[in-house]
């Protein structure tokens, strides 16, 4: 297993830029590691692999049917707070609080308002463009969450612990994409050469 530093990895895509390739058919490794804040695990993360061949990756997609995800509302809070889901998903809106909620965003990727709805409804939403969609209540200005729309299947979320691993991934030069709410988008050049190869990259959003 190799392992990437951010600093190295950083420096490289500096001077050598990052060559999109579409890997070698059937052959595939994993890309996992820990994402952190200041040295502590943050389970907002969502962790993808950008520069993948657009028409391997609309194959794909269109063999997913009928995505369906969820983001609840309970204790006057959006859970989860970061949502990934793949161009076509349908995500519900459920109201488990015991007041009225309006879910509604002005995101270019998505603009949408649902309206108020009471307790016990649920509303859902297609979400059919890439981008990052922020999620609002107009009732409750303190409730904020992120719907993260990809354009490919080659994403995850970190867990408690900070932990994010993907499977899948074909051969070739590609680009880490590790995103936050509070602390934007980070890039870090990498590639996979070997069949089954196990790639470590772990990165620290505050250290530059």
């Amino acid at each position: 297993m190799r392992r990437y530093s951010l600093q190295l990895a950083v420096l490289l895509g500096l001077f050598f830029p990052v060559i999109v390739s579409g890997g070698e058919p059937g052959k595939v490794g994993i890309v996992k590691g820990l994402i952190t804040i200041g040295g502590k695990p943050t389970a907002d993360a969502v962790v993808s692999v950008e520069g993948l061949v657009q028409g391997n990756l609309k194959s794909q997609i269109s063999d997913l049917k009928s995505i369906r995800a969820m983001m609840d509302q309970r204790d006057m809070k959006f859970l989860p707070r970061v949502l990934p889901v793949v161009v076509g998903t349908t995500v519900d809106f459920p109201n488990n609080d015991k007041t009225f909620h309006n879910v509604f965003s002005t995101s270019e990727a998505k603009k949408f308002d649902l309206g108020l709805y009471p307790s016990g409804k649920s509303r859902s939403v297609d979400f059919d463009k890439p981008g990052v969609v922020k999620i609002l209540c107009n009732v409750h200005p303190d409730m904020e969450a992120f719907v993260v729309v990809k354009g490919h299947p080659y994403y995850a979320t970190t867990d408690a612990r900070g932990n994010y691993r993907l499977n899948g991934v074909p051969l070739g030069k590609y680009r880490l994409e590790v995103w936050h709410p509070d602390f934007g988008t980070r890039l870090v050049p990498f590639e996979l050469v070997r069949e089954g190869e196990v790639l470590a990259i772990d990165v620290d959003l505050k250290k530059k």
